[in-house]
């Protein structure tokens, strides 16, 4: 079997073109078996590609001492084998809470951050990450759970741009056996193996119930299709290469303006590949733009009226005029519109979309309390105490919260203000409201009312979940 992964290994690299002469690699690495075997795999190539290599770890401050001992073990590592490494630490759960985004987007959007930067750094031409066979399966099934378009379809292609995954075709178990095999050590993070997150839940249940149940091939096609849709997205890519220069009129580094008339004229499916590169231009470490935002923008250039304006996620300004469209990355925070007066019904126990945000709210009951992260993201509250249908609306003039733990009520400016919530973030945050009262504000607190006590018997499970883009 360890023949095997080094044939794929190998098959991959040639076949991508993952590796040229003399590149400098940045290697992302957690300390898992994953990523230890890559950077063993990448170490055994150095020589032959005359590769320089830099290990980069971040702690994500998840899990106290346990992920400062993971950084410790990774430098010590780099350090026996002759490489140079980078740790960082960035307080997730805190950015996670502040940008209101879910801990595995931050987590995320740091990640990339840091890669980035120490690319730029160190005059890298390329990341390599440990993702496998089983993660781009997850993946796939991950974004068709939450809604994707062929872009989240194939989102762990083998190579893409100046990210390599040499892993690419090797399942969990060849890089586990490989591991054992040239006694490579590694670290394990627990919290892989729990049902708190979604694309756990995907590893652990569902995935092998298609296995086992459906078809035991349904990795293997599931990468035959982002295969598929690899090579038509890169048809689209090299045809929009040609199409972007005639319609574009002025490019800086903060700003783009595109000819009106021209993009209007396009096809409906080039259009929208159009506005996704254009902010990938201007912000190049975000994941894709949504498909909410997306058509957003193509009805603001299809309409008749003159100037308008809308802000897209990262402050990225929509500026539309008679003739021609800009969009600008803006310095100064410009306040977002909330979402048009936010208020939506919440049946429960079932799901809500908020469409706008393109997250789903979801409620269950449960005869016993889940495990839970902490983040806020997803809470257990009294069963008897929430009845349906819940409130779901953007914040008011007046509200006050009683967050869990504090013995009081306060205004919710007050709250937002202490928790440092930025101001434009404010006004888009939804509030989970029983009738007059705030009972949840997602990634933040619970009304202190609703807790679960040693006496309560009826469970429900509040979630906020991204539909787009993990």
């Amino acid at each position: 079997m360890s023949l095997d992964f080094w044939e794929l290994v190998l098959k991959t690299i040639t076949d991508y073109e993952l590796l040229q002469k003399g590149d400098r690699v940045v290697v992302g690495v957690s300390g898992g078996p994953d990523s230890m075997a890559l950077l063993a795999v990448l170490r055994s190539l150095k020589e032959k590609y005359d590769l320089t290599l830099h290990v980069v770890h971040v702690n994500h401050m998840f899990r106290g001492q346990q992920a400062r001992e993971e950084a410790e073990f990774v430098a010590k590592m780099a350090e026996k084998w002759g490489l140079t490494w980078s740790i960082f630490e960035r307080d997730v759960p805190a950015l996670s809470k502040e940008q209101g985004l879910s801990p595995e987007e931050a987590g995320h959007k740091v990640r990339h951050e840091i890669y980035r930067q120490v690319g730029e750094k160190i005059g890298a031409t390329k990341l390599a990450l440990g993702h496998h066979a089983d993660d781009r399966a997850e993946t796939i099934l991950l974004h068709l759970i939450q809604g994707t378009g062929l872009d989240g379809l194939a989102a762990m292609p083998p190579r893409h741009g100046w990210l390599i995954r040499p892993l690419a075709r090797v399942n969990k178990e060849q890089i586990l056996d490989f591991c054992k095999r040239e006694s490579l050590p590694y670290r394990l993070d627990p919290t892989n193996t729990e049902d708190i997150y979604l694309r756990n839940k995907i590893r652990l249940s569902l995935l092998p119930c298609l296995q086992k149940e459906f078809n035991p091939q349904i990795v293997k096609n599931l990468l035959k299709l982002e295969d598929i849709i690899w090579a038509e997205n890169c048809f689209w890519e090299n045809l929009l290469e040609k199409n972007l220069p005639e319609i574009m009129l002025e490019q800086t580094k903060d700003k783009i303006k595109i000819d009106l008339e021209k993009f209007n004229l396009l096809d409906l499916a080039l259009k929208r590949r159009t506005v996704r590169k254009l902010y990938k231009m201007l912000k190049p470490e975000f994941q894709n733009l949504g498909y909410t935002h997306v058509e957003k923008v193509i009805e603001i250039c299809k309409n008749k009226k003159g100037l308008q304006k809308f802000l897209l996620p990262e402050q990225v300004l929509l500026k539309k005029s008679y003739t021609y469209f800009e969009l600008i990355q803006t310095d100064k925070k410009e306040k977002r519109k909330p979402e048009e007066g936010l208020y939506l019904i919440w049946e429960i126990p079932g799901e809500l979309l908020l469409p706008k945000q393109q997250k789903l709210l979801k409620a269950y009951y449960s005869a016993k309390p889940p495990r839970l992260k902490g983040d806020f993201f997803k809470v257990v509250l009294d069963g008897d105490k929430i009845k349906s249908p819940l409130i779901v609306r953007t914040r008011q003039p007046g509200d006050r919260i009683r967050p869990l733990g504090l013995g009081g009520t306060q205004k919710l400016k007050d709250y937002f203000i202490n928790r440092k919530i930025e101001r434009d973030v404010r006004d888009l945050l939804p509030l989970v409201c029983q009738e007059n009262e705030i009972v949840w504000l997602p990634g933040l607190t619970i009304n202190d009312d609703y807790k679960v006590s040693p006496g309560t018997k009826k469970f429900i499970v509040l979630e906020l979940v991204d539909r787009e883009y993990v």
